[in-house]
C-alpha cells in the first residue's frame, strides 16, 4: 500500500512539474509567439527572415554535432539564438506598427495645416503632432539600423557556431555574443514598447 502511495505523489509531483512548465512565460517575459515573417513589411521582414535562416542553420550544426559536452553546450546556446528570433519578431511587429502610424500621421498634410494656422491653439496642437511624429521616425529609423546590425551578427555567430562544431575552442567566444545578441535586442524591445504612439 505504501509504495502505491508514493508512486502516486510522485506522478503528481511530476504532473505538476510538467503543468508549470508549460505554463512559464518565455525567457525575457515574453511568450513565445508563432513566427511569421509575412504578417509584416519589408524592412522588418526581410530582418526576420534573415534571422530565421540563422536559426535554421544553427540547427543544422548542431544536428550535425555527435552527442557529447560539446552538443550539449551548443544546444544550451541555440536556447538563446531561439530567443533571439523571437526578439527580433517582437521588435519587427512594432517598427511595422511604427511604419502604419506614420503613413496615417501624414506629415506633409501637417505641415501644410500649421503653415496655414492662424491660431495659437491650432499652432499648438500641430506642432506638438508633428514633433511626436518626428520623434516616431528617430525612433523607427535608429530600430532599423539597430535590428539589422543584430540580426547580422547573428550571421556571424551561426558561422562561428561551425568552426566550434569542428573542434575549435571557441564556445565561450560563441556563448558571450549570442548573449550579447539577445541582451541589445531585449533593450530595444522595451525601449520601443515604452515609445507612445501619437493618435491620429
Amino acid at each position: 500500500m505504501v509504495p502505491l502511495l508514493i508512486a502516486l505523489v510522485l506522478t503528481g509531483a511530476a504532473a505538476g512539474a510538467w503543468w508549470l512548465r508549460r505554463r512559464r512565460p518565455a525567457a525575457g517575459g515574453m511568450r513565445a509567439a508563432a513566427i511569421d515573417p509575412f504578417t509584416i513589411s519589408d524592412p522588418w521582414r526581410r530582418h526576420v527572415q534573415a534571422a530565421l535562416a540563422a536559426q535554421r542553420r544553427y540547427r543544422e550544426i548542431v544536428r550535425g554535432v555527435a552527442k557529447g559536452p560539446l552538443h550539449d553546450r551548443l544546444t544550451s546556446i541555440g536556447g538563446q539564438v531561439d530567443h533571439a528570433v523571437q526578439e527580433c519578431f517582437a521588435i519587427a511587429r512594432r517598427g511595422d506598427e511604427l511604419d502604419d502610424a506614420l503613413r496615417r500621421l501624414d506629415v506633409g498634410s501637417l505641415d501644410r495645416q500649421l503653415q496655414r494656422a492662424t491660431d495659437d491653439v491650432t499652432r499648438t496642437s500641430l506642432s506638438a503632432q508633428l514633433a511626436a511624429a518626428g520623434r516616431v521616425r528617430a525612433a523607427r529609423e535608429d530600430s532599423d539600423s539597430r535590428l539589422r546590425i543584430q540580426v547580422t551578427r547573428m550571421g556571424e555567430l551561426t558561422a562561428l557556431a561551425a568552426e566550434v562544431s569542428v573542434g575549435t575552442d571557441n564556445t565561450e567566444m560563441l556563448g558571450t555574443g549570442v548573449g550579447d545578441v539577445v541582451t541589445e535586442l531585449e533593450g530595444l524591445r522595451l525601449a520601443l514598447q515604452e515609445l507612445q504612439t501619437p493618435r491620429t
